[in-house]
């Protein structure tokens, strides 16, 4: 696992899900064969190489253990236009042949955190060229997205965001959403769930990750997370993570 800030590269043996959703857009990739995927328990399940899921769409993976590359990037709302695409062909343009071989360096752990940020970005535009499009949060969103990004476990209401950047509560509140596609709260749990990877990149137990993101204890932070990821966290302790504190 590869983690910065608004982004992750996973690569590795794939696990099977169950259906969740985050609010992250989600870009996946069979590396050794096809994958199987379906967006609710009552839909088929679709055979695919790469898919494109988008933010907040509930799916489901069933890999039977083969390697998989995902990337996980958060979007405003204002690009989160971009719509779930199973079969996608990215994986077929010229220029992702660079990304493949990005990926199978990070498979082996040859590859460092930066050049992995190199590869998504490139991943990034072969999938969704509309994402390179500049669609900056508006600034006193941006400002409270940066305040939260520097106090991982804090837990700020709306109220507390509002006065650092000069709005009135019901005016941030509304802003958020739109900017964002979430409430506040549902933004929280998400950047908590980040926490608590960068913790256990930095070597701490599941336990103490969990309290360091701001949940009550371990079983919190694990019912979250699979709803979230559709896995348990302790899978984290089965992967090499590379982690960047930098907010970009």
């Amino acid at each position: 696992m590869y983690l910065w800030h608004g982004r992750a590269l996973i690569v590795g043996p794939g696990i099977d899900s169950s259906p969740h959703a985050h609010f992250a857009l989600q870009l996946t990739l069979g590396l050794d064969r096809p994958f199987r995927a379906r967006l609710a328990p009552d839909q088929p399940w679709q055979e695919t190489g790469a898919a494109v899921f988008a933010p907040n769409q509930a799916h489901q993976i069933d890999c039977g253990g083969a390697m998989l590359a995902h990337l996980f990037v958060e979007m405003p709302l204002r690009q989160q236009t971009i719509g779930t695409v199973m079969p996608a062909q990215y994986q077929a343009l010229p220029d992702f042949a660079a990304v493949r071989s990005a990926l199978e360096a990070a498979r082996r752990s040859t590859i460092n955190v930066e050049d992995a940020a190199q590869a998504a970005g490139q991943w990034l535009a072969c999938a969704v060229p509309q994402a390179l499009m500049p669609a900056a949060y508006d600034e006193r969103i941006a400002a409270a997205l940066a305040w939260i990004a520097a106090n991982p476990g804090s837990e700020p209401d709306g109220a507390l965001l509002a006065r650092k950047v000069h709005l009135s509560e019901s005016r941030f509140t509304h802003l958020f959403r739109e900017q964002t596609g979430m409430t506040l709260s549902r933004y929280l749990l998400w950047m908590r769930l980040l926490a608590g990877v960068a913790a256990v990149a930095r070597g701490d137990s599941l336990t103490t990750a969990a309290h360091q993101a701001g949940f009550a204890d371990l079983a919190h932070m694990s019912r979250s997370f699979r709803n979230t990821f559709g896995v348990v966290p302790s899978q984290l302790q089965k992967m090499t993570i590379a982690f960047k504190q930098t907010v970009q």
